[in-house]
């Protein structure tokens, strides 16, 4: 347990830009420590999505309950928020000493959290190509293009992709 409670407190430290900057990182250390197959994680990772509340948080829980039941996805709610908390303290009392450009700060946020997030994209893009799953691919596609270009409230397009996965993929 103590393995995989540090698993997630380690990204904690690492992932900036939210969970799914998070994704591609959870699923290497998760993966790859045996705590899910790869199947496993993303299913987690459908269901750390459709539930309320973040999803790299929504991620601990299930993987912590999954493995060791409420203890588990206690703690490691516990132990993936608190180096942000931590974080956040530290920069507040340097922000208080040094003048920071909080611009060129920010920029180097963005930039980080783009990379984490292209990079969960890659290793997700990865295990449909894996599969042989192009109507996932198709579905994923789609979805994205009425996220971008039209109005449309997302509840409704990930409802859309949800029961068009379960007609067309089972």
């Amino acid at each position: 347990m103590l393995k995989m409670i540090m698993i997630f407190f380690k990204v904690g430290f690492i992932s900036f830009g939210g969970g799914w900057s998070a994704v591609g990182i959870f699923r290497e250390e998760i993966v790859n420590n045996g705590l899910l197959s790869l199947e496993k994680f993303n299913e987690a990772v459908s269901i750390a999505q459709m539930t309320p509340g973040p999803v790299a948080v929504n991620l601990a829980t299930y993987v912590g309950y999954s493995a060791y039941g409420f203890i588990g996805g206690l703690l490691n709610t516990i132990f993936l928020i608190l180096p942000p908390i931590i974080l956040f303290y530290i920069g507040l009392f340097i922000l208080k000493k040094i003048n920071v450009n909080r611009k060129n700060l920010l920029n180097s946020l963005k930039l980080g959290t783009v990379l984490l997030i292209s990079f969960s994209l890659i290793s997700l893009t990865e295990t449909v190509f894996l599969n042989k799953e192009y109507s996932t691919f198709i579905i994923s596609a789609i979805s994205f293009i009425f996220f971008i270009f039209t109005k449309i409230d997302p509840i409704y397009i990930i409802l859309a992709s949800a029961f068009s996965a379960i007609f067309i993929l089972k």
